[in-house]
């Protein structure tokens, strides 16, 4: 009796969705051959520790979330600095970079994102950086180690103020230019976000708000930004933070169906057969919005990917739905948001001086969204409520707002309705 072929997988990107989807297809999968494509020339590690490595908090090998040793010991193959141009679906082909072409029985696409450019003049100098993979990090490292004038950061998301973080360990001046009213407008109200402004304020960061660079100086090395306004901040170093673009290109004219990013169903799967998607190249079903949207988050990258991996392996999975969360602790204010920003009804609390602000947002019967920062105590009881769109009124949670969620919370389910919220001190 003929043995049975062994199942090509090819899953284009080595980073949380690639790396998380290749692990599960071992685990379902002994006999299958696993190829992963890198187009970066190192194993995988994590993106969000990059800050932590240049401000000298963490060695490079601690970034790795799959070293050496986990491709060998799950007999993955990795093909080091490529990208893939083509695909053919039809033949059920790869076209890469290099011109070389991969076969598969199963892809995954888990191409990420690229960060989004910057309509500046002399933005090809020496000295301006996109902090989207370890390369960049290491030149930024560099340009530190030779320059001691200021930073310009440009963006106020995640990237920006880890990378602001970062430098303050450092001990260098920054100057911190955001387009909009506030600081992370993605993730925070606009009195969550002062809280992180005061901080900023008090560690001596100049923050420009409602601007943007419209032209870099410099002769071949950085050593001036200038804003819309004319303003001009000397400066050696400028890192560019203005969010992501999903890295899709490739696949226009394919027939897989294409939003910002790639449509996927709860298993990870394109319309095309045979092909997924997951990380930030994808584009899940959004828990709350209940349409298909963009979620580049760390932990919706792993998990689509394990779903992914598990049903690309034969095996069903389901992905539970993204949901808009995200929590940071920045010049040691904590804070931590989720879900919508409006709703029939909205509930406040600011304490200890306005050191701690608390949100929450109702619709629909159930708590939509919330934010918390200066203490973020009880966080996970509300996603849970946000994602499970759990039957709740503002009543109930009243008192747990007023007491900063301090004690731990009893939940008496009756019918599936949270009734109260009690105290247990």
């Amino acid at each position: 009796m003929a043995r049975e072929k062994a199942t090509e997988y090819v899953i284009l990107g080595n980073s949380a969705a690639g790396i998380a989807a290749a692990d599960q297809i071992r685990k379902a999968d002994r006999t299958g051959w696993i190829t992963i494509v890198s187009d970066e020339k190192t194993f995988g590690y994590s993106r969000v520790m990059l800050p932590l490595y240049i401000a000298g908090k963490i060695a490079k090998t601690e970034m790795f979330i799959a070293p050496e040793e986990f491709y060998a010991s799950r007999a993955i193959r990795l093909i080091w600095g490529e990208t893939a141009t083509g695909l053919d679906p039809s033949a059920r082909r790869v076209t890469l970079a290099s011109g070389k072409t991969l076969s598969y029985d199963r892809l995954l696409v888990a191409t990420g994102a690229s960060a989004k450019g910057l309509e500046a003049s002399g933005k090809d100098l020496t000295g301006l950086f996109f902090l989207r993979k370890l390369e960049d990090a290491e030149g930024i490292r560099q340009i530190l180690s030779s320059c001691s004038a200021p930073a310009v950061i440009i963006g106020g998301g995640l990237v920006g103020v880890k990378s602001l973080e970062a430098l303050l360990h450092l001990r260098r001046q920054v100057h911190l230019v955001i387009s909009s009213d506030r600081i992370l407008s993605q993730m925070l109200d606009k009195a969550a976000s002062d809280l992180l402004l005061a901080a900023m304020r008090d560690r001596g960061v100049h923050v420009h708000f409602h601007s943007d660079v419209k032209a870099f100086q410099g002769k071949e090395k950085l050593q001036a930004a200038v804003l819309a306004d004319g303003t001009t901040l000397p400066c050696c170093l400028a890192i560019i933070g203005k969010g992501v673009v999903p890295n899709v290109e490739f696949l226009r004219g394919t027939g897989i169906r294409l939003n910002q990013g790639i449509v996927v169903d709860d298993r990870m799967a394109t319309n095309i057969p045979a092909v997924w998607a997951a990380g930030d190249v994808a584009e899940p079903l959004d828990a709350l919005r209940g349409k298909n949207a963009p979620s580049a988050l760390w932990p919706s990258a792993v998990e689509g990917g394990r779903v992914a991996g598990a049903n690309m392996a034969g095996m069903s999975s389901v992905f539970g739905g993204a949901l808009r969360m995200n929590s940071v602790e920045l010049l040691g204010v904590r804070v931590v948001s989720a879900g919508a920003w409006e709703g029939d009804q909205v509930l406040v609390s600011r304490r200890n001086g306005g050191a701690v602000y608390r949100k929450l947002v109702f619709a629909r019967g159930g708590l939509a969204g919330y934010v918390l920062a200066g203490d973020i105590r009880c966080a996970g009881m509300l996603t849970s409520l946000v994602r499970n769109r759990t039957e709740v009124s503002a009543q109930a949670l009243a008192e747990g707002l007023d007491r900063g969620f301090s004690y731990q919370p009893r939940l008496h389910m009756l019918g599936g309705r949270i009734e109260a919220l009690e105290s247990q001190r």
